[in-house]
């Protein structure tokens, strides 16, 4: 058994929470913060401009990918913003998605229920964690991105098992499609931070994100493995990371004891001299 040919993530469009979120992190009034706050973040809706952004990222999978009804095999995070994304990005008459737990959103915990601006205050070491070492923190009551690495490699199990030989697509969200990443590039915690950092590869809404064991150069040429990656942004292109192109995959490192010593150099010893 093999990994899927072809494996697509799709962030949802942008929810009511976003646009709530973002102007309350302005300072901006906002009336419907509180709203926005009880609201459990699995219920929450897109806006307009999320209806929008599914519709161009559904034209955008159509002229690139042969359309969403294509694949074999639909998946979608239970939260209602992305099964709204799902039914707009493949139209009403697409049937036969899949809800699947394990593709949802890294849960907030009590720290996700107050406004940005009180988070810190409210639980300043998890805000100081959350700068320090984004990987690894837990949110109060929630996940750490290393929990929600958990629930993809199980999810990818299933796709090793279930959709060897098929073409996927998945509608997700943004913590998850990092943790993608983490696990499909082979990445270190240090690399996924500094890549989490790194404004050039944010995951905007309705992000599309493909992985492929095709070689996009020959289509003769399939992998036993997942070999190679591209990150569109459906609604602005010339502003994909890497130019929307393919980049091919590092393969699994191996390394020598010299080479894990230069690694830990990231973090000086405190206790050379003592």
């Amino acid at each position: 058994m093999t990994m899927p040919l072809e494996i697509v993530f799709v962030r949802h469009g942008q929810s009511e929470a976003n646009v709530v979120h973002k102007l309350d992190k302005d300072g901006d009034d906002n009336p419907h913060i509180d709203t926005v706050n009880q609201r459990p973040d699995w219920k929450q809706r897109l806006s307009p401009k999320g209806i929008a952004q599914a519709k161009t990222a559904g034209q955008w999978i159509q002229d690139n990918l042969g359309g969403v009804a294509s694949f074999n095999a639909r998946y979608v995070s239970p939260f209602l913003r992305t099964r709204e994304t799902a039914a707009y990005l493949a139209g009403l008459d697409t049937g036969e998605w899949t809800i699947d737990d394990r593709v949802a959103e890294r849960s907030w915990g009590v720290y996700g229920t107050v406004a940005k601006a009180e988070q810190r205050s409210q639980f300043p070491l998890t805000s100081k964690l959350q700068e320090a070492t984004p990987w690894y923190v837990r949110f109060d009551g929630g996940e750490s991105m290393p929990d929600v690495y958990g629930r993809f490699r199980d999810f990818q199990g299933t796709l090793h098992r279930e959709q060897s030989e098929a073409r996927v697509i998945v509608v997700s969200h943004g913590d998850f499609m990092n943790v993608v990443r983490y696990g499909m590039e082979r990445m270190r915690p240090e690399q996924w931070e500094a890549m989490d950092r790194d404004p050039r590869y944010t995951i905007r809404n309705c992000s599309i994100l493909q992985y492929s064991r095709i070689n996009p150069a020959n289509s003769n040429d399939i992998r036993d493995k997942i070999q190679w990656r591209r990150m569109v942004y459906p609604d602005a292109p010339h502003e994909s990371p890497d130019g929307g192109e393919w980049v091919e995959l590092p393969k699994r490192q191996r390394f020598t004891g010299e080479e894990l010593l230069k690694q830990i150099e990231i973090a000086p010893p405190l206790l050379e001299n003592e």
